[in-house]
């Protein structure tokens, strides 16, 4: 075979393997739909079941796993190296879980099953582990048949492109509670600043002190000198994980309709029961002149 003709095979492959992993990334874009959306486990509730359902149109194969995963500052969840594990005490090894590799097909669901053991080589006390639930697709590899079929004919050639087959996770906060973990909340440092868009923002600080995560809703809210109030923002599912002190938000606060210099504007966070359900911040931001920062 001469070398251009070697060439153009290679890019053919490429092409084919690429349309058909094109194809199967498109399929499995529903993903899979995890139940529930947090888990806490304490002194009430020792194991949890989690339902996994398969919304696309193929059977997929998912791998389970536990995550340790670290919070930023702006509230960003990355996932931890090793230089981060003394930081926080990660849930690997007081949860068991099974099973840890599932098929599901079409429109088919599955349960995996989680338990908590506790650690018998230490005292935990009042103590919260923390982990996240991976669900992953385990991608398709195409089969020979799909390889070897060939590409629509009015593709044009310099537009052959291999794309990688896409591996979608899912993520669900695991929270473990042993003893009574306490925590207290504050709202710190509420401040209206312009924003880089020129439109009024909110700035603060959530803050954390104790052995526990928060976990609630937060409001803003404008009230005239009427008294009548304006929402500004609703956010639910509202986090800071343990050992970070803080979280910081900057919330556009501008586009609803009212005199940011006349009236107040109250910050309101209370936790809801799949939290803790007793924490609860309050902060209220007089009128004043906007400022960038």
């Amino acid at each position: 075979m001469s070398l251009p003709n070697m060439r153009g095979g290679a890019v053919l492959a490429a092409s084919v393997v690429g349309f058909f992993l094109f194809l199967a990334a498109g399929a499995r874009a529903q993903g899979v739909s995890v139940a529930p959306s947090r888990i806490l486990l304490d002194g009430r509730t020792r194991s949890a079941t989690v339902f996994l359902s398969n919304r696309g149109d193929r059977t997929e194969t998912y791998r389970i796993s536990l995550v340790p995963m670290i919070m930023r500052q702006d509230g960003a969840l990355v996932r931890a190296d090793s230089t981060q594990y003394d930081q926080a005490a990660f849930a690997e090894d007081v949860v068991r879980y099974s099973p840890r590799r599932v098929v599901i097909p079409a429109g088919g669901s599955q349960t995996v099953r989680l338990l908590v053991r506790r650690p018998h080589d230490r005292e935990v006390g009042d103590t919260e582990f923390r982990a996240h639930l991976s669900v992953r697709s385990i991608p398709t590899v195409p089969r020979l048949e799909e390889l070897e079929t060939p590409l629509p004919e009015n593709i044009p050639e310099d537009q052959f492109v291999a794309v990688p087959v896409a591996s979608v996770e899912t993520l669900v906060p695991l929270v473990v509670r042993f003893g009574k973990p306490d925590a207290t909340v504050s709202i710190v440092e509420p401040h209206l600043i312009k924003a880089d868009d020129g439109q009024p923002a909110l700035g603060f600080d959530l803050q954390r002190t104790g052995e526990r995560s928060l976990y609630g809703q937060l409001t803003v809210t404008h009230v005239d000198p009427s008294g009548l109030e304006t929402p500004l923002y609703f956010g639910r599912g509202i986090a800071l994980y343990t050992p970070n002190p803080s979280r910081s938000f900057r919330i556009s606060v501008g586009d609803r309709g009212v005199d940011l210099t006349n009236g107040r504007i109250t910050i309101d966070f209370v936790e809801t029961e799949d939290g803790g359900g007793d924490c609860e911040a309050h902060a209220a931001l007089a009128p004043q002149v906007l400022s960038r920062k």
